[in-house]
């Protein structure tokens, strides 16, 4: 039973998209604004990583076991999806009214995010070699960090070491999709296999914690709840593994808030 929910939070992105709301939270100090940006940024995870999916189901690019799973749910996923985006728009529309640079950064954004989804007049940014990581790590960076802290006034350039934990991020799903990604991307893992792989993960989400931690004056025990997590998940062989590393940015925004 647990396991069953467990794939239904994954598979839905409902998992994902909680962990960026609380990620979001602790990193935006749980202040009026943050909060709605939070949401905001949850609703848009929720809507896009959907639709991405839906899209893949109709190219026939998913696994048989998740594309079962898709074609039962995908009429409420489709239209829950498109809710959520619209409401997510509104929300940072709204509040960046009178903010010319998040407002282009936000229209940047959301243009990197349709070419990455969509082929629009032959161009998919997901399909250029070597690329699929820093695309969605500069999407997250811009989305989750940079426009709301420059709403708030409180954005550094020191901020932008959060790219590093969202690209190290991309690795464990792009292991999981090692086998169903086209060879001609050259993801990761598809360039350096499976332990080069997870070394590299370690590597970046330990050089993460370590800026983050000089950055915001933390103490170090804070981050041993992240690492044991990461830890514990690949040392476990079950198919959920990599998409449940996602919870470490919940992990990260409830130590956030605990401690700030």
């Amino acid at each position: 039973m647990i396991l069953k929910w467990l794939n239904f939070l994954v598979q839905s992105h409902l998992f994902l998209t909680i962990s960026t709301f609380f990620f979001s939270i602790g990193l935006l100090n749980r202040n009026e604004p943050s909060i709605h940006f939070s949401v905001a940024l949850s609703l848009a995870v929720f809507g896009v990583y959907n639709w991405n999916r839906l899209n893949k189901l109709k190219k026939n690019q998913i696994p048989s076991e998740m594309q079962i799973w898709y074609e039962k749910y995908s009429v409420v996923l489709h239209y829950s999806a498109f809710l959520c985006i619209s409401i997510s728009a509104l929300i940072y529309c709204y509040f960046l009214r009178v903010k010319p640079l998040p407002m282009l950064m936000l229209g940047l954004t959301g243009l990197i995010t349709v070419l990455y989804i969509f082929t629009l007049k032959q161009v998919n940014l997901r399909q250029i070699p070597g690329t699929k990581a820093l695309w969605i790590s500069i999407v997250w960076t811009i989305m989750a960090v940079v426009i709301p802290k420059l709403i708030q006034d409180s954005f550094s350039w020191l901020d932008l070491h959060f790219f590093i934990l969202f690209f190290a991020l991309t690795i464990p799903g792009d292991l999981r999709d090692m086998e169903i990604d086209n060879p001609k991307m050259k993801t990761i893992p598809q360039q350096i296999g499976n332990r080069k792989s997870k070394l590299l993960f370690y590597f970046l989400l330990v050089l993460f914690l370590m800026i983050n931690n000089l950055e915001e004056n933390r103490n170090l025990i804070e981050n041993i709840p992240v690492f044991l997590f990461s830890l514990i998940l690949f040392a476990k062989r079950f198919s959920l593994r990599y998409a449940l590393m996602d919870g470490i940015l919940l992990i990260f925004g409830i130590s956030s808030m605990i401690t700030c």
